[in-house]
């Protein structure tokens, strides 16, 4: 490229008309030879303390992730995947280049990104200069925790573990995946959100990122490694075995309805499985100013609340140990130090809940799964019942048959009897109630329809089916994904929903009004 001389320019503008110009001179810039340019990205991440996040800061490798060369208008010009150890090597051809690190991985059979936005378009990245001595041969590019870029590859390198965990137990790749998450954005609680564009393929969770500007003080999980697993556990779930819950938030210390335990309760087993540990954390802030959320041992017997179905701890205790123990030299492996007699490794556990997730009219939960265990020979039902007293849980946790203790069946033309109670302290069914989705509070049955036909549910609720009187009951239809149908929400003593079946099974939900509920009912199913 020719650039016009200093001198030339000056001199053009001081001349006059009655002036020649001087004598035209240029300057040729020399052309430089493409060079190989070594580089390594490291971020920085935070431990969980007792009062926060640590104010230490500790460099990991940024592993394959993605980095561009880009010119100046951001054209790429050349693309490449650091490896684990965050290095990479790329070709500079062009001097004004720059590179463009991205919180995305396009490597190994995986497709993982972190994003800006909701809809998985913004990608987090960061712009770097390559350095401009023409000797330069090598670039380290160390992103502090004061940039959220950080943060985002931080995230992005735990969701790859889980990643990596899923491809070591199945010699199978999750489907494409992003994650939503930006300082100050989401504020309220990190989610699973399905697909977030129907149809896309693509799978998405959206995490906090604390309130705006308050990092230090407020519930930001880009650094807490088991919350992100978790909520990549739910996909994992989802997308490679079966969904038993209708959602909902699901507080320590009660009993829930049992797909929402089971649900939660192996999402958190699954994080902790792929760190490797126990030690389920949640932290606020960053110490000295911060706190901690949730701190459980899935090791040891939890006193939050009571055992049984419906119980959250219950759920990642039971499969923790389960998965603990046997020879520690093989991936994956997890300690076991209560020796409780079983270890079966988390990529069996992992299996057999593919496994019952293909039975006809699976919508299992933690004492058909481990009925499943025993009928399918996984396990020994005597060994089972030994880590359930060692753990402190009811030995009724293990059925003795098939017959489902949750969700009930119930036959075409058959009419059943129940009684929803979320207003006695204790529940019936033990614990605090829980309005809404406790234990006592949704009652779950499964119906089977042979043949394509008009699916009619009716409830008749024992009072005025209103606030007045505490017996506002409703009623929901859902799929064997627990993906809704139809609900009949009304105030009066009869709620019904009408729904053309195809054939298969189908979950009806009988539960209370999200208020505090106790209230007798029959529920009549026919088919026409």
């Amino acid at each position: 490229m020719k650039l016009i001389s200093l001198a030339l320019a000056l001199g053009l503008l001081s001349a006059g008309c009655a002036s020649a110009p001087g004598p035209l001179t240029t300057v040729v810039e020399p052309e430089l030879a493409p060079r190989e340019l070594a580089g390594r990205v490291l971020y920085a991440a935070r431990q969980p303390t007792v009062t926060g996040a640590s104010r230490e800061q500790t460099l990991r490798p940024a592993r394959r992730i993605t980095v561009d060369v880009v010119d100046p208008s951001g054209a790429v010009l050349g693309t490449t995947a650091t490896d684990d150890d965050g290095v990479f090597a790329v070709l500079v051809s062009d001097p004004r280049a720059s590179l463009r690190v991205r919180a995305a991985i396009l490597a190994d059979g995986f497709d993982l990104a972190v994003t800006r936005d909701a809809f998985g378009a913004q990608v987090h990245d960061l712009v770097v200069p390559v350095p401009t001595a023409p000797d330069a041969r090598a670039i380290e590019i160390s992103i502090g925790d004061d940039n959220e870029m950080a943060g985002a590859l931080h995230l992005l390198d735990t969701v790859l573990r889980g990643a990596r965990a899923v491809h070591a137990w199945t010699g199978e790749h999750v489907p494409r995946f992003y994650a939503y998450w930006a300082r100050g954005v989401t504020t309220e609680w990190s989610y699973y959100r399905a697909e977030r564009v129907a149809g896309s393929g693509r799978y998405s969770v959206e995490l906090l990122g604390g309130d705006p500007g308050r990092q230090a003080t407020t519930d930001t999980d880009e650094h807490d490694e088991a919350i992100i697993l978790h909520e990549f556990g739910h996909f994992v779930m989802d997308v490679m075995t079966s969904d038993s819950s209708h959602g909902g938030t699901h507080p320590g210390g009660v009993l829930v309805d049992p797909g929402l335990a089971w649900e939660e309760g192996r999402a958190s087993w699954f994080a902790c499985a792929v760190l490797g540990h126990p030690l389920y954390v949640d932290t606020i802030g960053i110490e000295p100013a911060g706190s901690l959320r949730v701190a459980a041992n899935l090791e040891t017997q939890s006193q939050d609340g009571p055992r049984g179905m419906g119980s959250e701890a219950g759920v990642e205790e039971i499969l923790w140990d389960l998965s603990d123990g046997g020879p520690q030299d093989v991936p994956f492996a997890l300690p076991d130090t209560d020796n409780d007699g079983v270890a079966l490794g988390p990529a069996a556990v992992f299996a057999a809940m593919r496994g019952i997730a293909r039975e006809p009219g699976a919508y299992p939960e933690i004492t058909s799964f481990l009925r499943y265990l025993v009928r399918t020979n996984v396990a020994d039902g005597l060994a089972i019942k030994q880590l359930l007293l060692v753990g402190g849980h009811p030995e009724a946790m293990l059925p003795l048959d098939d017959t489902p203790l949750w969700p009930l069946d119930i036959a075409l033309g058959s009419t059943v009897g129940g009684k929803i109670d979320s207003m006695s302290d204790p529940a019936p069914s033990g614990g605090p109630p829980r309005p809404g989705n406790g234990r006592d509070a949704v009652h779950a049955y499964r119906v089977h329809v042979p043949t394509p036909m008009w699916l009619t549910v009716r409830l008749q609720v024992f009072g005025s089916g209103g606030q007045s009187d505490h017996t506002d009951v409703d009623l929901e239809l859902r799929d064997l994904r627990a993906d809704p149908l139809g609900a009949s929400r009304g105030e009066g003593p009869n709620e019904l929903i009408t729904h053309f079946a195809e054939p298969g099974w189908y979950i009806i939900y009988v539960r209370d009004g999200g208020t505090p509920n106790r209230a007798g009912y029959e529920l009549n199913v026919t088919g026409r």
